[in-house]
């Protein structure tokens, strides 16, 4: 884009392995990426990662490195395989994703600050992740770990989020009731599983005195129940066997609609941060 869109780059005269600037590439660098640059940074500066252009990682990878890096305390604690962690972090990915990642898999150990994974499997991931931001205002508790990799627009809206790993609800027994200070909503898949999950969550919360709202998409997208690798699947019985007094009237009816026609909604098409701000709690 930057080069032959906006023409702020080009190739050295004689020698393609060489990218010079055009007039104006500072001032726009300047507006619109130095505070990615400076961010991105930071974060190798205080990993403790080589910052080279051979670590030619995506932002997605970026983001699930600052992760790790801001919950390195717990999950060094619970740390599982390499394909326990892979499957977790990058579960878009096979498991034996970071097998063939030699730099990556070296960057995670010294971000871990450890030397190596530990051989034996971890029975559960007790552990709960936390994106943080400077003025919350909501707690977003998500079933998968794709909006924390991705929390810019969170933080603007001063949303904290929250992820349990491994479904892993027992964790929200040990967390104190100071630190659910703010309205909490949940946000899943919903399926049989995703939904099963919130009812767990929301009587854990309950015995604590706090109330937590499921997010309902708007316009959901609905897909087929087997889809991808997607295995949760629908009982037959009355609302698939979920805790019908755990859902309001409207959340009962797209379950209902769900079951019926044996489709589900993946989490990673539901926009939570609107939803969130339009209650204006």
């Amino acid at each position: 884009m930057l080069y032959k869109q906006r023409h702020l780059l080009k190739y050295k005269d004689g020698n393609i392995d060489i990218i010079v600037k055009n007039t104006g590439f500072n001032a726009y660098f300047e507006e619109h990426l130095l505070d990615q640059f400076e961010y991105y940074a930071e974060f190798f500066q205080n990993a403790g990662i080589e910052i080279s252009a051979r670590r030619t990682y995506s932002q997605e990878i970026l983001e699930t490195l600052i992760l790790i890096h801001k919950n390195r305390e717990t999950l060094r604690q619970k740390l599982s395989t390499p394909r326990i962690f892979s499957s977790i972090f990058f579960e878009n990915k096979d498991s034996k994703f970071l097998d063939g990642k030699p730099q990556l898999k070296k960057d995670i150990l010294t971000i871990l600050g450890v030397t190596k994974f530990p051989r034996e499997s971890a029975k559960d991931q007790q552990y709960r992740l936390v994106v943080d931001c400077l003025d919350p205002k909501y707690i977003l508790l998500c079933e998968n770990i794709d909006f924390l990799k991705d929390p810019f627009e969170f933080r603007k809206n001063h949303i904290e989020l929250w992820y349990l790993g491994g479904n892993n609800t027992k964790k929200l027994y040990e967390v104190p009731i100071d630190k659910i200070k703010f309205p909490i909503y949940y946000v899943c898949d919903w399926d049989f599983h995703g939904l099963e999950i919130y009812t767990r969550i929301k009587e854990i919360l309950g015995n604590k005195g706090k109330a937590i709202t499921l997010i309902v998409p708007t316009n959901p997208l609905l897909k087929p129940i087997k889809s991808g690798k997607h295995f949760s699947e629908w009982k037959v019985e009355s609302l698939s066997g979920l805790e019908r007094n755990a859902f309001l009237p409207g959340e009962i009816q797209l379950i209902e609609t769900l079951i019926n026609s044996n489709k589900w909604v993946e989490e990673q098409t539901i926009d939570p941060i609107s939803i969130i701000c339009e209650k204006k709690v």
